[in-house]
């Protein structure tokens, strides 16, 4: 409704003293009837349930209620890929816990190998998944991905009982390529964020059929950064499912003779000044135990599965119900919902006689920064609370929270972007809603 026609009804339908109760003599009962009768007027004049008004001196101030809640979990699990991504039908979860004392970091030796690229031509490929490009740009996706049926992506000529099996055809997994160089020594290949050539940092795989107490040495030829956490002592991630079982033991930063370098050896079959230089991380780890399904990961991962999972538990609260809404703000570019938290006192937006001032708070603009995810969830869980703190934070603010602003980049295992194939954080000005949808309406939000 115009502003306009607003202001056309106010003047119009502007109520005396003894028509609104509003005189100072009369009972607070009788003014809060009069006001309630108002704002029943004014909503059946303007034909909308969506109005809320408030008063301020007598006058009538208006606000646009939030929209019913439009969430609908499914049953399980079930993002939207590209139709081209082929997607293993396993569900992966892993457990949550805290390590009993700090995890040190890694002291480097000085006495680190530097391990050139080998390439096809000198190891044997043992993993390779097709990397989704089929076409340039983005066009469709469906539930699951690709629905024919799973190719081996495991090489099984000449295997040996020592060879890994690889596989990263899960939610932000993102490994394209294993090549084993030695009996213990694998050489990996990250895909680029998809519909692009750049973007490598992240990286999440499983293996299998490994050895315990044997020192495997990984190392990742195509990273992008030329710079890195790993320099200071940062280690890879590793998840054991037989530790997590028998011992409950989650995610461990491991790891030994730990190196981050720029390749020695770029790629020579394209000499173009516009190829980006490469860099390596090479380490060497041991497994805990033989046969075991374990995981690898540049960070803790945090999935949009994960999240659906968490906004259902919350949303099924029914201690938080009276403060705490959930409704879809928009969907991505594959179809994916992008959920908006909205938590505030049962007093609504008005505190003291006047407006509540709105804080809004997103994360996963970057796919690969999955601690954001965790950030997000605590923030979440504080804001949620029964502490003084967080009831005094309600009464006084208006919290709009976009927990996954990039769904389809998290799904699909990107480090930096969209399925547009750009950065989302530098697309905020946009104007291109069905190219960048999901910035394109958390600054709509904003706005309104």
């Amino acid at each position: 409704m115009a502003v306009s026609a607003i202001r056309n009804w106010w003047n119009t339908h502007q109520l005396d003293k003894s028509d609104t109760n509003d005189s100072n003599t009369e009972e607070d009962e009788e003014e809060l009837a009069g006001r309630r009768q108002l704002t029943i007027n004014l909503s059946q004049t303007l034909r909308t349930r969506q109005l809320l008004v408030d008063f301020d001196g007598g006058r009538p101030v208006l606000s646009l209620r939030a929209p019913l809640d439009l969430v609908s979990f499914p049953s399980i699990s079930c993002p939207r890929w590209p139709i081209e991504c082929e997607v293993i039908s396993d569900i992966i979860q892993h457990i949550e816990w805290d390590p009993p004392e700090p995890e040190p970091f890694y002291k480097a030796t000085g006495h680190e190998r530097t391990p050139i690229p080998a390439g096809d031509e000198r190891g044997k490929v043992v993993y390779c998944i097709d990397h989704a490009t089929k076409r340039p740009f983005f066009s469709c996706s469906r539930v699951g991905g690709n629905r024919g049926p799973i190719k081996s992506a495991t090489s099984y000529d000449n295997q040996t009982d020592f060879t890994l099996e690889f596989e990263s055809r899960f939610e932000s997994g993102n490994l394209q390529k294993a090549v084993q160089v030695g009996v213990y020594d694998y050489e990996l290949t990250l895909h680029t964020d998809l519909y692009t050539r750049k973007h490598t940092q992240w990286f999440y795989f499983r293996v299998r059929n490994m050895k315990a107490g044997v020192p495997y040495r990984f190392t990742i030829v195509n990273l992008m950064k030329s710079s890195s956490l790993y320099v200071q002592g940062m280690r890879p991630l590793l998840y054991s499912e037989r530790a997590a079982e028998e011992k409950g033991v989650g995610w461990l930063r491991t790891g030994a003779n730990i190196r981050y370098y720029r390749n020695c050896q770029q790629n020579t079959k394209d000499n173009n000044s516009d190829t980006p230089p490469l860099f390596s991380l090479t380490w060497t780890l041991q497994f805990p135990s033989d046969s075991d399904t374990c995981y690898l990961a540049h960070c803790y991962p945090y999935t949009y599965s994960h999240l659906q999972r968490y906004l259902r538990r919350v949303s099924s609260n029914p201690a938080v119900a009276s403060y705490c809404s959930l409704r879809v703000l928009c969907h991505s570019l594959a179809g994916n919902a992008v959920y908006v938290v909205t938590i505030t006192s049962r007093a609504g937006s008005r505190v003291e006689g006047r407006t509540k001032k709105a804080v809004v708070v997103t994360a996963r603009v970057h796919p690969g920064e999955t601690n954001g995810s965790w950030m997000m969830e605590g923030f979440l869980d504080f804001l949620l609370g029964d502490s003084k703190d967080a009831q005094l934070l309600r009464d006084t603010f208006v919290f709009k929270v976009v927990p996954m602003l990039n769904p389809d980049g998290v799904i699909v295992g990107n480090y930096r972007c969209s399925l547009a194939g750009r950065d989302l954080n530098r697309n905020y000005k946009t104007l291109l809603r069905d190219s960048f949808p999901c910035v394109w309406h958390t600054l709509n939000m904003v706005e309104r």
